[in-house]
């Protein structure tokens, strides 16, 4: 049914397991009552396994889409009935959307998340760093390579998991020079990056932090740390003692929900209130 049949209010949600611990809630519950609209998104504790009968019900009971987290975005990509081109170049699909025939179509707003905050900023010549490869990286790799990146350095644990995100990301980074790179490498590669994105757990509460140090990046360095609790890693805290530009995990959240927000409720989320929305996620 089209969003004008849907029965109000209008609903959309977060499908994984766990489920409470997620900030998507409190965005989207920010905008819908920030623009007067009457809708809900709603966590669902889905269990591993049960996602083709959680569709099944989304669709039942007039949902406008769901996004997903962990450990679900491989079985919505493996559900969904069409992919955006962003969710088959990524392979993984994280917002799924109910169309009007009751079919759904996996997108990937992790992509367009990632870019947000570095609106305008042009890598073209530039060598940026990523460090991890797994699947947050495969997003953040493809947002560097659309800002015009062409010198590419993967630094991980392993060579198998580079092996695997580059051959799965073979396409997008066709143009690139591409460094595959263990830990020995980082700091070396780090310090000749304009931009450095940890897409690892690293420095994640719990977590040890990210062995990089910052003292020797270059003056116009960016560090971007996809990471969002806590949001100000150390790795953050040392860049911006330092005076280098720096995002944060909560940037990329905040942007890749604002796209599901508009396929979901068809409205567009007010970029106006992004700091009273920040405040509420940090308090």
């Amino acid at each position: 049914m089209s969003r004008e049949e849907r029965p109000l209010p209008l609903l959309a949600g977060l499908i994984g397991w766990p489920v409470a611990q997620s900030k998507s809630q409190l965005i989207h519950e920010f905008w819908l009552r920030r623009l007067g609209i009457d809708g809900h998104y709603i966590r669902l504790p889905v269990r591993p396994g049960e996602v083709a009968r959680a569709f099944r019900g989304m669709v039942a009971l007039g949902f406008a889409g769901v996004q997903a987290t962990m450990p679900h975005k491989r079985a919505c990509y493996d559900l969904v009935d069409h992919h955006t081109p962003a969710a088959r170049a990524l392979g993984a699909v994280n917002t799924v959307i109910v169309e009007d025939d009751g079919s759904l179509t996996g997108e990937n707003t992790d992509l367009p998340g990632f870019i947000e905050p570095l609106a305008g900023l042009d890598l073209t010549g530039e060598q940026v760093t990523v460090l991890g490869a797994g699947g947050a990286a495969a997003a953040v790799i493809a947002g560097l390579v659309s800002l015009g990146a062409r010198r590419l350095a993967v630094v991980n644990r392993t060579a198998e998991g580079t092996a695997r995100l580059l051959d799965d990301l073979a396409d997008t980074v066709a143009g690139c020079e591409v460094i595959a790179a263990d830990w020995g490498d980082a700091q070396k590669l780090a310090n000749e990056s304009r931009l450095i994105a940890n897409a690892t757990s690293l420095g994640m509460a719990g977590m040890p932090p990210l062995p990089l140090a910052v003292d020797s990046l270059r003056e116009d360095a960016i560090v971007y740390d996809i990471v969002t609790h806590p949001h100000d890693t150390p790795l953050l805290r040392a860049a911006a003692a330092r005076g280098l530009r720096t995002h944060d995990g909560l940037e990329m959240l905040v942007g890749q929900a604002r796209e599901a927000f508009r396929r979901f409720y068809g409205a567009e989320a007010p970029k106006d209130a992004d700091a009273d929305l920040r405040s509420l996620l940090l308090a």
